[in-house]
This record gives structure tokens, C-alpha cells and sequence, in this order.
């Protein structure tokens, strides 16, 4: 009888640390560039609005830029439910080469397409084309990447090599903020908003090329090649080391979506959101704005691994609970805080407190997702459990926000959202499995 998490456990490339850590750099590297190139819209919303949403009213073209934004999570979920499947079929490796291509392809749309001036709607429909691919790209990366990571890592240590899953995903959130705060410094508002937001897309597909090339090197994962062994050699598959009652698929989806809630939230309203938002309503210089979220994604990177760390040691259900319970409890009193002051001082110490709730959810989040699911389904699973909790709760995030603004007249109305997000995980959380941590992986 074959055992895969037996196989896992003695497969010389499990124990070799110099193997482990080409395969974290570069998993890490391609996934920082993929984020990179999804999330560094954000930071450019009020430039891209201004060149292909022309309006009297800067809200509105605000909520059209941030739509279009949206649009790259509804290509998410299509990418998850298609390439989810291939990723338990083919190989780990294969959708990653795959959602690099795309990544690649649909931030060269973005970065070359004609502003309404030049060729009115068209260009529109160029940057919506552009966002559905590398929202299709993301759909597929994201589980790939993740449970090619928690695969390779050692048993005990899942959620410290996990989290460099996140490392990555905020890593690239926090190049493509010092890529146009930089940009925006050097090159002025006037340029910026001319030409210049065009370059962060083109550089960023030129180096998603270059990791692609990179990403070939890679090799599947031992606990993949042992389950793919046991199908072909038609060998009953062992039983899982679980102990108690297993989770049902079904269980483990829902529990995905719920902590994914306020992991895409934190990562699309509370860091790529921000600056625009401190922009349209807090009358804080778009500058100075990107500048403050810098401190707040810094931090939460610093924290990621710290945080996979504890993990490991003390279980997943504590910290996402923590993390959950923070954003519950200080959205509110943040944003009033903001509201109230309207300082940059302001905006980069509720940055910080932000990424000290955050850091605790994502950190451990890539493990944990993973863990829930046998390996027959676990690439599926997660893709399309993340693809739909991220694209509800995150891809529109920044949309609600801005429309409960409007509607309410409070610029403090963003807390209210997140707050109510903020509930669905730690209901998940409380729910989660206490020995996730410290059970191998399920065959």
C-alpha cells in the first residue's frame, strides 16, 4: 500500500534545504511579480481615470476607474473553475508557467491601450480586456502557487513556508506602491498623469516574462508525483493520519471563503484602496497617500513570516481569530480617527495598526486553505474557494466603499464594510479545526 504522506516525508528533495529554498525564491518571486502586476491598478486608479473615464464629477470616474478594477475579479473565479482542475491533473508547475503568460500579457494591454482622447470607448474596452486576463491569470496562481508551496514544505513548518505565499502576494502590492510613488516623485503629477502611469504595466509584463523562464526550472511536488503514482498504479490510497472526523469538501470550502473574506479585504480596500480613497475624501496628496500605505505593507511583509512561524508553534485558529476580532473591534475608531483629522500622520498610524490585524490572517492564511483539503482536490478547491471569496469581498470592496460614501455622506462609511466582513471570518475562524498545524498533510 502506498502512503503519500510517507513518500512526502522521506523524498530526499523534502529534506534539502538548498532545494527548498529554489523552490520558495522562486515561487516567491513569480507570485510577487503576478500581485504586482494585479494590484499596482490601485495605486494608478486616478490616473487611469482620467484618461479613459473623462467626468465633471471626480467620484463618479473614481467608482468607473475601480469598476474596471472589479472587472479583474470577475475574470478570477472563471480562471479558478478553469484552471483549478488542471492544476490537480497536470501539475502544480504547469498553471503557474500558464498564469505568468497571462499576467504578462494582460498588463501590456493595460499599459499600451489609447485613452478616450486618442480613440474615445475603445481604449476602455482594451483596459477591461486587459483586467479580465490578468484577473483570469490571478485565479489560477493563487491556488497553484500556494499549495506548490505548503506540498514542499517540511511537516511542522507549513505555515513559515507558506507564508511566503503571502510575503509574495503583499510584496508585490508594495513594489507596485513604491513603483508609482517613486514614478509620481521623479516624474510629477502633470507626466503621471499624461504617460507615465503607462510604465509600471510594461515594465511589470517584461519582467513576468523573465520569471516565467525562471518558473520552468521548477519540479512538481513529491506528494503530487506520489498521489499521481497511486492513480496510475490503480493502489488503494492510505488512510489519512488525520485523527478525528475528517472535514467533508463541502466544509472545507465554506470555511476557504470565510477566512478569504477579510484576507481579500485587507489586502484591497485596507492597503490598494487607501491612497485613493485618502485622495478623493481626506484631501491628503495622492503622493504623500502611497508614501503612508508603503508603512503599511512594509510592516505587514516584516510580519508575514513571524506570523507563519507562530502558527506552526501555537495553531492557525488563534491568529486568524485575532486578526479577525482586530478589524471587528478598530475599524470603526480608525477610520473616525482619519475622518477627524485628516492627517498624512494620521493615515500611516492607522496604516500600521491595520497591518498588525492583517499580518495574523495572511500569514497563516495559504496553510491553512491548504490543509483543509486532500490532495485529489486541493488545487481545485482552493483556487475556485479563493477566486469567489477575493472577487466578492475584496474585487468589490473599493465599489461598495465608494458608493456607501455617496450614499451615507460619511467618509468613515468604508469601516462599516469592512466591519461586516470582518464578522463572516471570524465566524470561520471560530469554526476552523483546532490541530490543522500539527496533522501531515491529507492523501
Amino acid at each position: 500500500m502506498t502512503n503519500t504522506n510517507n513518500l512526502v516525508l522521506e523524498d530526499p528533495a523534502q529534506k534539502d534545504p538548498t532545494n527548498l529554498k529554489r523552490v520558495t525564491t522562486l515561487v516567491t518571486l513569480g507570485n510577487l511579480l503576478e500581485w504586482y502586476d494585479f494590484t499596482v491598478y490601485g495605486f494608478l486608479a486616478v490616473y487611469i481615470g482620467a484618461t479613459f473615464f473623462p467626468s465633471n464629477d471626480p467620484v463618479t470616474a473614481l467608482m468607473a476607474t475601480f469598476a474596471v478594477f472589479a472587472v479583474g475579479f470577475v475574470g478570477r473565479p472563471l480562471g479558478a473553475f478553469i484552471l483549478g482542475p488542471f492544476i490537480d491533473r497536470n501539475g502544480r508547475k504547469s498553471v503557474m508557467l500558464l498564469s505568468m503568460l497571462l499576467m504578462a500579457t494582460g498588463s501590456l494591454l493595460i499599459g499600451v491601450a489609447p485613452g478616450y482622447a486618442v480613440a474615445g470607448a475603445f481604449g476602455a474596452v482594451v483596459i477591461v480586456v486587459g483586467r479580465l486576463m490578468q484577473g483570469f491569470s490571478a485565479g489560477g496562481e493563487f491556488g497553484s502557487s500556494a499549495v506548490y508551496l505548503i506540498e514542499w514544505a517540511h511537516n511542522r513548518r507549513r505555515g513559515f513556508f507558506g507564508s511566503f505565499h503571502q510575503v509574495a502576494t503583499y510584496g508585490g502590492l508594495l513594489l507596485g506602491v513604491l513603483v508609482t510613488a517613486g514614478l509620481s516623485s521623479v516624474l510629477g503629477a502633470d507626466t503621471m498623469r499624461d504617460w507615465g502611469w503607462r510604465i509600471p504595466f510594461i515594465v511589470g509584463s517584461l519582467l513576468a516574462i523573465v520569471v516565467l523562464v525562471l518558473r520552468r526550472r521548477l519540479e512538481e511536488p513529491p506528494v503530487f508525483i506520489a498521489s499521481r503514482k497511486v492513480g496510475v498504479d490503480g493502489e488503494p490510497q492510505a488512510e489519512s493520519s488525520h485523527t478525528g472526523k475528517e472535514l467533508s469538501a463541502r466544509a472545507g470550502f465554506l470555511l476557504t471563503v470565510g477566512v478569504n473574506a477579510l484576507w481579500g479585504v485587507t489586502a484591497m480596500v485596507a492597503l490598494t484602496y487607501m491612497p485613493s480613497y485618502a485622495a478623493q475624501f481626506l484631501k491628503i496628496d495622492l503622493q504623500s497617500s502611497l508614501w503612508a500605505t508603503v508603512s503599511g505593507a512594509t510592516l505587514t511583509v516584516v510580519l508575514l513570516p513571524v506570523m507563519g512561524h507562530l502558527s506552526d508553534k501555537i495553531g492557525r485558529k488563534p491568529l486568524i481569530v485575532f486578526g479577525a476580532l482586530g478589524y471587528l473591534l478598530f475599524s470603526y475608531p480608525l477610520f473616525l480617527f482619519l475622518a477627524e483629522t485628516q492627517s498624512l500622520t494620521a493615515l500611516v498610524l492607522t496604516q500600521i495598526a491595520l497591518a498588525l490585524f492583517t499580518a495574523p490572517i495572511a500569514g497563516v492564511g495559504a496553510a491553512t486553505i491548504t490543509e483543509l483539503f486532500s490532495s485529489k482536490n486541493r488545487g481545485t478547491l482552493v483556487s475556485i474557494a479563493t477566486g469567489t471569496a477575493v472577487t466578492i469581498f475584496g474585487g468589490f470592496g473599493a465599489v461598495v466603499c465608494t458608493w456607501l460614501i455617496g450614499a451615507t455622506g460619511l467618509i468613515v462609511a468604508p469601516a462599516f464594510y469592512i466591519i461586516g466582513v470582518a464578522a463572516v471570518t471570524l465566524v470561520a475562524g471560530i469554526c476552523l479545526p483546532k490541530h490543522l498545524a500539527s496533522a501531515p498533510l491529507r492523501d
